[in-house]
């Protein structure tokens, strides 16, 4: 959503004029990931094992996961590697992205070449393509699931920076800049950096969606972390099977990865609708 539509939705008394609803749909999930495994370990009801797909019921509130398995101490347990494996890779991301970027906007035309072509190259590889060869070869642990993820961003990030610094009314500055002598990480690392600070934050706010859509498509399509995980994603794809006899296993982890994606897709057009108007 472009500034001018964001401002006009606001305007009609769109989704972006009231921002605590963004924040109440990031902030159930994110407090579920921060607080959860302690207020889990509080108690040792999701350490003992019960019969399977069991309704919710008094000692287990959300009932039991097809291993028997206490759902609400592993919704406890599963966020923190949905949100900490979502910004792991949205920040390798960002930063080589950032660096890539402001290398293809550099004076060197042939490096620019050379970047570009490189991360068109990488742009052409699908995501859950690239992650499925992952998994194939042994890698699915938590690093490399990250590292992909994030790598598989960069292309799109270093083309942002890219189009922002070659601006003419970025460049007109850069130029200033070097006939005053100032050397290129000054210009580049100091002041270009801070000038794409807005649209990097706004690019990131919308990235953070992309990045958990990918991560939890691999983790629900067994790509990812392995089925033991209490991750939210891979919590969906086990009880798949037992989501009418107990749909709790399923709804609530469901519920939790609905509410941080539309709810950090809400906080990007709030964002964007606030910069429209102060323009």
């Amino acid at each position: 959503m472009t500034p001018e539509r964001a401002t006009l939705a606001t305007r009609r008394g769109g989704r972006t004029r009231h921002p605590w609803i963004a924040l109440v749909l990031v902030g159930v999930p994110v407090l579920a990931a921060v607080l959860g495994p302690w207020l889990a370990d509080g108690t040792a009801v999701g350490q003992e094992r019960a019969l399977p797909s069991q309704p919710p019921g008094a000692g287990h509130l959300l009932g039991t996961d097809v291993l028997g398995r206490d759902v609400l101490w592993l919704v406890l347990h599963g966020g923190a590697s949905v949100i900490g494996s979502t910004l792991g890779a949205l920040l390798v991301g960002m930063a080589v992205g950032l660096l890539l970027g402001l290398l293809a906007a550099g004076p060197r035309r042939g490096l620019d070449e050379t970047v570009m072509r490189g991360l068109d190259l990488l742009l052409a590889f699908p995501g859950l393509l690239v992650l499925m060869t992952l998994a194939a070869t042994g890698h699915r642990d938590w690093f490399w699931l990250v590292a992909v993820a994030g790598a598989l961003q960069v292309p799109a990030v270093a083309r942002l920076v890219r189009g922002a610094a070659l601006a003419p009314a970025t460049r007109a500055v850069v130029e200033a800049l070097r006939m005053q002598g100032r050397g290129w990480a000054y210009i580049h690392l100091r002041h270009l950096t801070r000038e794409l600070a807005a649209p990097l934050a706004t690019d990131a706010g919308g990235r953070f969606s992309v990045v958990l859509y990918l991560l939890a498509s691999a983790n629900f399509l067994g790509l990812g972390l392995p089925a033991s995980s209490p991750d939210w994603a891979v919590l969906i794809e086990r009880n798949s099977d037992a989501l009418f006899t107990q749909p709790a296993a399923v709804l609530v982890p469901a519920g939790l990865l609905t509410a941080l994606c539309v709810g950090g897709n809400l906080l990007v057009d709030h964002a964007l609708a606030h910069r429209g108007r102060l323009r």
